[in-house]
């Protein structure tokens, strides 16, 4: 979202629907409508069906939008909700083409893909339920303004030569007439005779956190209201799910989970980020509860890290940051509050390879890098967001261990100077199983980045080969990490072996390459394929981690065709780090991934 309008001619303006964004898939009469998180609704579209199937006799995939016209001709997201439901008319206004005939068009220009996809709709009669949507080039004020004094919701402006991410860039910009979008509702607070709903409590999901914004009493039919009750009324939770409540509101407030969406159209948002003036639009069921976000506009969210946004997350998480100002990496101006900032852009990501895992903590004492120390259990005075406890390893000792759960957590490393964070290969609650397994692509001063990568893609062929998928971690130093996940089944002593054996397989082919052993006099010229870090207890850095050296570098993850195109191990700092997680991720289905270290898996290598 912006408040700007963006001018030149490679800059194209559209209608800004009040609908359910949809992509459908055509091959000739078979039609499939879905949501954007992938779910088939065809059957529930069905009265937008007709035209669709007729449109051709090969296979396209249409994005647009689903709407429901009302009698003054504005987009109607209320009567839209009402007609899936009561099979009144609706139409899909069609504004990008993914595909024709089995060709993925996604790379082309835009302005390409459209003059393609309004070939393919022609002209249609106003009545027809499918229709394209057109735009204007430039002349983005005159097009806002008239859509504003027709009581549309804004405009889309979108990159003439941009290719199809799919996704909120920096290429689509959405500039609203009024403040509208979707909260995630957290409970209600009760009418005054106790028996019907005054108004609901709303909030969003902020890097993990689910963020108090206020309330909606207003825009609610009787019918609505009561039927918003009913449901919530299922959902009743004791506690409420949110960070922080105002005392006023808690004091009366009934809690739910934190599943439901509404849409809320709003004057403003205080300093506080509370909702001001806020009006009741409809329920939403297209986007999940964990999606929705406060939207800023891009000029305010800015580019790089605001060291004013990292002290009002700490404090908004309830963490007093003492000298914000304190400068982490020498030479580079990255203060204590920039890299609250930074872990608030990458949670979403980090938090899933971190949360609940043992870890260690590398701390700096002197504020130049050169007396940092690892921390691996509780030390007096450390923040309560940083958990603490004991676990019996497979040896049967005790071991003390420290682990993160949420934002909060990390903030408060960075509270006691963490510059890295590390973490075993298993989760806390089950220790002795392991969940995945890094080789460490270590190599001697004198090899290239080139020889790495080389390196990194044969293991990656080598794994697959024998079935297991792996992805690239840049470590933010000099080599790369090659990282399988893994159904947590085998045991340490079975994956240690198997890394172990690995290794050593790879030294003994390719002796000239690769050794497994970490003395340094024998990795002259080669690179040290270290395994050591897949036993119970050890540790290897977490992905999105900061790294406790000069060049504010972070270990970053990467797609397998990215690394081709990236020349150093250290390519990324906190900066583009921060910007690169609010794009696709790049270890996309990673977590999703089964696989387990198999016996026959193992006589491969073991036997090999």
């Amino acid at each position: 979202m912006t408040d700007t309008i963006p001018t030149g001619s490679h800059w194209l303006f559209e209608m800004k629907f009040d609908g359910y964004r949809a992509q459908i898939a055509i091959s000739g009469p078979e039609v499939r409508v879905y949501t954007r998180n992938g779910h088939d609704w065809t059957e529930q579209f069905k009265v937008i069906l007709e035209p669709l199937r007729t449109l051709t006799k090969g296979s396209v995939l249409l994005d647009g939008e689903i709407v429901a016209i009302d009698k003054a001709g504005r987009t109607n997201f209320s009567m839209l909700k009402t007609g899936i439901g009561a099979g009144i008319p609706l139409k899909f206004y069609a504004f990008d083409l993914l595909e024709k005939d089995g060709e993925d068009l996604t790379a082309l220009p835009l302005i390409e893909r459209k003059a393609i996809l309004e070939s393919l709709i022609g002209e249609r009669d106003g009545g027809d339920s499918l229709q394209y949507s057109h735009h204007v080039v430039d002349n983005g004020q005159q097009v806002f303004d008239a859509m504003c004094a027709g009581g549309h919701e804004g405009v889309i402006a979108k990159a003439a030569d941009g290719s199809y991410i799919g996704d909120r860039t920096k290429t689509w910009l959405k500039i609203k007439c009024t403040k509208r979008q979707e909260f995630v509702i957290g409970g209600w607070r009760p009418s005054d005779d106790g028996r019907g709903m005054a108004s609901l409590i709303l909030g969003t999901y902020e890097k993990g956190q689910f963020v108090y914004r206020g309330r909606v009493g207003t825009g609610f039919s009787d019918a609505m209201r009561a039927k918003i009750l009913k449901q919530m009324e299922a959902m009743r939770i004791a506690k409420p799910a949110f960070a922080a409540v105002p005392n006023d509101i808690a004091r009366k407030a009934m809690w739910v989970r934190p599943e439901l969406v509404a849409e809320v159209a709003y004057a403003e948002i205080t300093p506080d980020g509370s909702l001001r003036h806020a009006s009741f639009q409809g329920m939403r069921a297209d986007k999940k509860a964990n999606q929705v976000v406060l939207e800023v506009p891009v000029e305010e969210a800015g580019s790089e890290l605001d060291p004013v946004i990292g002290v009002e997350v700490a404090g908004a998480l309830g963490i007093k940051l003492s000298h914000p100002e304190k400068v982490m990496h020498p030479g580079t101006g990255i203060t204590k509050a920039h890299l609250v900032a930074y872990y608030a852009a990458v949670a979403d990501r980090m938090l899933p390879h971190l949360k609940d895992r043992p870890l260690s903590l590398v701390r700096d004492t002197d504020n130049d890098l050169a007396k940092t120390f690892f921390q691996k259990h509780a030390l007096p005075g450390m923040p309560k967001w940083i958990k603490s406890g004991q676990l019996t390893k497979v040896k049967g000792t005790e071991s003390r261990i420290l682990w993160i759960e949420d934002l909060a957590g990390l903030i408060g490393g960075v509270q006691m100077n963490t510059l890295e964070f590390h973490v075993w290969g298993s989760d806390r609650h089950q220790p002795d199983l392991p969940e995945r397994m890094v080789f460490d692509i270590d190599p001697d001063e004198g090899l290239s980045f080139e020889d790495v990568k080389r390196a990194a893609v044969d293991i990656r062929d080598i794994l697959g080969a024998i079935g297991l998928q792996s992805w690239p971690l840049l470590s933010g130093g000099k080599g790369i990490h090659v990282v399988v996940p893994l159904v947590p089944e085998a045991d340490w002593t079975a994956v240690k072996s198997f890394c172990q054996n690995f290794a050593e397989l790879l030294a003994r082919t390719e002796p000239h390459r690769f050794v497994a052993n970490m003395s340094k006099a024998r990795r002259k010229g080669r690179m040290f394929l270290d395994y050591l870090r897949n036993g119970q207890g050890s540790t290897a850095v977490c992905p999105w981690s900061t790294r406790a050296r000069a060049g504010r570098t972070v270990a970053a993850p990467v797609t397998w065709d990215e690394l081709q195109t990236i020349d150093r191990a250290n390519a990324f700092d906190v900066f583009s780090a921060a910007e690169r997680a609010q794009e696709p991720d790049a270890w996309e289905g990673y977590f999703e991934t089964e696989q387990t270290l198999t016996e026959r898996i193992q006589d491969v290598v073991r036997n090999h």
